[in-house]
Parts: structure tokens; sequence; C-alpha cells
């Protein structure tokens, strides 16, 4: 029995071989590329597994930690708002070459211009990537993200977290 020659739903298994292993090596190196990694090929690909792996866990408790950091933050903001204390706070979070900072000030403690916080944060380092501020209440919440401005240097989140709470205080 004579197959049709146009039939494109029968392919040689070593077309689909061939064509799974390069889907798999593709994944393999969006995967490396999403793990900042070197390219998969100068790493076995279990190395490369175990470093994903590695990576997400240490992403999901970094997600863990700043979930209940911000809770913390919410309910210092609410109690802050009822009882009218004086509320200055500072956060400096640093993972791999990448901050975060978050400022809550109250608006009639000091005036703090924008500028003098994104030069604190330059001068530890970083590069500002992206910032937004808003305001509740009497209160004004600034979100600053950075990176590291040479990765081997690094980032001195001490010294931008000392110099941010010199300048709230």
């Amino acid at each position: 029995m004579k197959r049709p020659s146009g039939s494109s739903s029968h392919r040689p298994p070593a077309a689909m071989e061939k064509q799974r292993r390069d889907r798999m090596k593709n994944l393999y190196s969006k995967l490396a590329s999403l793990l900042r990694l070197q390219s998969y090929e100068r790493m076995p690909l279990l190395g490369l597994l175990e470093k994903a792996t590695d990576s997400i866990k240490r992403w999901k408790e970094m997600v863990e930690r700043l979930t209940a950091r911000k809770k913390e933050l919410e309910n210092e903001l609410r109690g802050a708002m009822s009882n009218e204390i004086n509320l200055n706070v500072v956060q400096v979070s640093e993972m791999d070459s990448n901050l975060e900072v978050n400022l809550i000030i109250k608006s009639s403690n000091k005036r703090i211009e924008l500028l003098r916080v994104l030069n604190i944060i330059e001068q530890g380092g970083a590069e500002i990537i992206n910032y937004s501020l808003s305001s509740m209440g009497q209160n004004t919440h600034y979100t600053i993200h950075a990176q590291a401005l040479y990765s081997r240097f690094g980032i001195d989140s001490s010294l931008i977290e000392y110099n941010l709470k010199q300048l709230v205080s």
C-alpha cells in the first residue's frame, strides 16, 4: 500500500526527534537567559535546572518576606494615620543586583525633595530604573527601583538606607 506523497501528517521519526531536541534546546536557552546565566550549553542541564530551582525558591522566599513587610508597613501606616503619630519609614531591599526603596513620609514632618532621594541612591552605586510616588492622607509614599551601576561592585544598600534615614529624620 502506497502512502500519498503530499501527506504532511506523517513525518519520519528522526525529523520528529530533531524537532523535539531543538524545542528543548530553545526552552533551556530561554530558562538560562531568564536566570541571567551563561548559555546552558556551557553548563550541564542538571546544573541549570538546579540553579533554576534554587532561584525560584529564593524568589518565593523574597516574595513572602516582602508581602509580610508590606503588611507591616500598611498596619503602621493605618496606625499612624489614626493616631497622628510622626511616621517616617525607610525600607531598602536588595536582591541580586536590583534594589527597591520604599519611603513613607508624613507630609507635615519634612518636605523631602525627590531629587535628593534619587541622588542618595545613585551615590550608593545604583542606577535608577523607575520611581513612583503617591499620597495617602498626610503621607507620601515613594517607591524607587534601581539596579547596580556596575555589577562587579554591587550596591551599598546599607549606606543608602543610612543616608535616607538621616534625610527623613
